[in-house]
């Protein structure tokens, strides 16, 4: 199915770039910041899009909007790769990226309104759930493959794929607008994006510029101006808002978003600095690198098919709670992993971290439409969409800034003596150590492994708080059952008579 496959292919991405961060950390002269740019460049537009990108789809066509995701999603995937052997690769790479997060955003908006004709409500998020634990899975394991011959070919591989995407939207997606498209919140839009943007450039600049430097403290500043103007506007706008606040009245949908927010920034968190470990302090290969994530890949895969149909089986808490929960004990089994540790120490914790992610992806959109009332489950669905990739910008940004700042300390109090203490502190945090003097290769292991685990067990601690809220504030009176599919030749939405209150 295209929006199945679709979906994956932008999950997919989410992992497979990881693997090319080692080597564009070495051909491209990239630090630790650059790196992290060239993953969250692609998934901050997306998160930022995913709030107006079902109002674009509606008013230019599902076809339409599907195709021209899939153009922008695969020239920018492409585009990087070329631009990675010209003048000035590294800007032109970042670039490509965020070209290709607004393709992602609206490829999964079409998505998600193609499978709402196919399938009945309670379905329709496991379908895409399963489809994106795949893609994710399959990124882990061939994204390092194929950076073992070239890391250019991880980006370039999305082309055949894509082109076939391509050839499906334009031939066999028919074209259904709905009578009366929604309205397009572009101040809300504006103001949102503003605030994610000035914190993910605070959070990726403070330890180049200084935490409390003046330009780090006004983009914080401004990031938080910029929530309480989008907050009042939302308010204001109320039921033509891009987020209609009230969703977050009800207990359970807040605690959805929290769990959603949670698990992207955690498990991505993890499995970004697992890569760089194995990879950069470790030594492993990327073949190598692959073979050693395949429990992570085959948790996600498995535990995703396995609980595609258990929202109704159990308690809506331990639903949403148990995979906070399993990527919450990932990391704390991560943060076990000592200096004098082997690659094996880590496969528990990411072998976790796979279960934990692979059990919320199904069921997260299906819960978060019966969270809210029937004319707002398509909403509801993408705020829970956008907070996921709103935690896979903070998991990169946020937890990876602190990984850095944790290494240059280390780096600075363990080889003093030299004007370049901190400079050789970011390149050991960004992997390239060639050149270094013995002092600082010496303790190299020492520092990755003791930043690794320190980053870990912050994750674990807001990790156990944010399970402990999920499974408090869900409640079964709070959500709503589907009982009725919906009609497969149509694009209706579920209306107030295919929903009865959940029973449990």
């Amino acid at each position: 199915m295209a929006a199945s496959l679709a979906t994956a292919l932008v999950a997919f991405d989410s992992t497979a770039s990881i693997a090319t961060l080692p080597g564009i950390g070495v051909e491209l002269d990239a630090d630790f910041t650059a790196q992290q740019w060239v993953v969250v460049a692609h998934v901050l537009p997306l998160a930022v899009l995913l709030l107006v990108a079902g109002a674009l789809v509606d008013r230019v066509g599902r076809r339409r909007a599907f195709c021209a995701g899939v153009v922008l999603f695969v020239s920018g995937s492409v585009s990087g790769s070329v631009a990675a052997g010209a003048a000035g690769a590294l800007p032109m790479l970042i670039a490509a990226r965020g070209g290709q997060g607004v393709g992602s955003a609206l490829l999964l908006s079409a998505a998600a309104a193609l499978v709402a004709q196919e399938f009945p409500g309670e379905d329709r998020g496991a379908v895409l759930g399963t489809a994106a634990a795949t893609g994710l899975a399959l990124g882990l394991v061939a994204g390092n493959v194929l950076a073992e011959v070239d890391w250019r070919l991880v980006f370039l591989a999305v082309l055949p794929t894509g082109t076939m995407l391509l050839a499906v939207g334009t031939v066999r997606l028919r074209d259904v607008r709905p009578s009366a498209a929604p309205p397009l919140d572009r101040f809300g839009f504006a103001a949102f994006g503003t605030c994610a943007t000035l914190l993910v450039l605070g959070l990726m600049r403070g330890e180049s510029l200084g935490w409390t430097s003046t330009s780090v403290l006004v983009m914080f500043a401004g990031a938080a101006l910029s929530l309480v103007v989008f907050l009042l506007a939302e308010r204001a706008r109320g039921d033509k808002a891009a987020v209609r606040l009230a969703l977050f009245g009800n207990r359970a949908f807040f605690a959805l978003c929290l769990a959603a927010l949670l698990t992207g920034a955690i498990g991505l968190a993890g499995v970004f600095l697992s890569v760089l470990h194995l990879r950069n302090t470790l030594g492993h290969s990327p073949a190598e690198t692959a073979l050693r994530l395949l429990p992570l890949a085959l948790a996600l895969v498995t535990t995703a098919a396995a609980t595609r149909r258990l929202g109704g089986r159990f308690p809506p808490a331990v639903v949403v709670g148990t995979p906070v929960l399993l990527v919450t004990g990932g990391a704390g089994l991560l943060a076990l992993a000592g200096p004098g540790s082997s690659w094996l120490a880590l496969t528990p914790g990411t072998a976790l971290l796979g279960t934990g992610m692979g059990l919320g992806f199904p069921l997260r959109d299906a819960l978060a439409a019966r969270a809210a009332e029937p004319p707002e489950a398509g909403a509801a669905a993408r705020v829970t969409g956008m907070s996921h990739h709103l935690g896979v910008v903070l998991g990169v940004a946020a937890l990876g800034a602190l990984y850095q700042y944790r290494v240059v300390e280390a780096v600075t109090h363990g080889a003093p003596g030299s004007p370049q203490d901190r400079e050789a502190g970011r390149a050991v945090a960004a992997g390239t150590t060639d050149g270094l003097p013995t002092s600082v290769t010496d303790i190299i292991r020492d520092v990755s492994a003791t930043s690794l685990t320190f980053v870990m067990l912050v994750c674990t601690v807001v990790g156990a708080l944010g399970s402990a809220i999920a499974f408090a504030h869900i409640r079964r009176r709070d959500l709503r059952e589907f009982s009725a599919p919906c009609d497969g030749r149509s694009a209706r939405q579920d209306t107030s008579s295919s929903i009865r209150p959940y029973k449990g």
